[in-house]
């Protein structure tokens, strides 16, 4: 009897001989119980569960298992979803400040270190001001000029 199937990767088997194997059957088998077959398809998995024992055994095993599975009782935690929610945004918020914290900190250590660096290397080139004293006594020798009505230069557009 010659068929096409799918095989597990999407690609069509020519023959029906290649479904032997036990994975390709499971995997039709699944299909089946899912009702994601075509009627050809289910025709050959109706022929096999009349004919093999062993994949009956297993197709009544996943029913079982797909009738048994929503009464299977899931543990509780003993936190509400807004307890959790809660906390993982706590989480996060911590993280984040930890990466701020972390961003900064380097930042001030990489100005320090330029710096420093900056300062040895290109400190000593430039002249060095004059020292304080000595600025002082060179203005304080200029006399204090204030022109209340007159300035002292010719401005433009200045009408006298």
């Amino acid at each position: 009897m010659k068929s096409e199937f799918k095989n597990s990767y999407g690609q069509f088997d020519a023959d029906s001989d290649n479904m032997n194997e036990p994975f390709q059957r499971f995997e039709l088998l699944s299909a089946y119980m899912d009702g994601e077959i075509t009627p050809h398809e289910r025709q050959q998995v109706q022929e096999w569960l009349d004919t093999d024992p062993q994949l009956k055994q297993t197709y009544l095993g996943l029913l079982r298992l797909q009738r048994e599975m929503p009464c299977v009782p899931t543990p509780s935690t003993g936190i509400t979803p807004e307890q959790l929610s809660e906390r993982v945004f706590q989480r996060i918020e911590q993280a984040n400040r930890l990466n701020r914290l972390l961003f900064w900190g380097g930042m001030v250590v990489t100005a320090v270190l330029v710096g420093a660096l900056s300062n040895l290397f290109i400190g000593g080139q430039y002249p060095s001001a004059p020292p304080l004293q000595q600025a002082n006594l060179e203005l304080e020798s200029e006399p204090l000029t204030i022109a209340l009505n007159q300035p002292l230069i010719d401005l433009p557009g200045n009408v006298q």
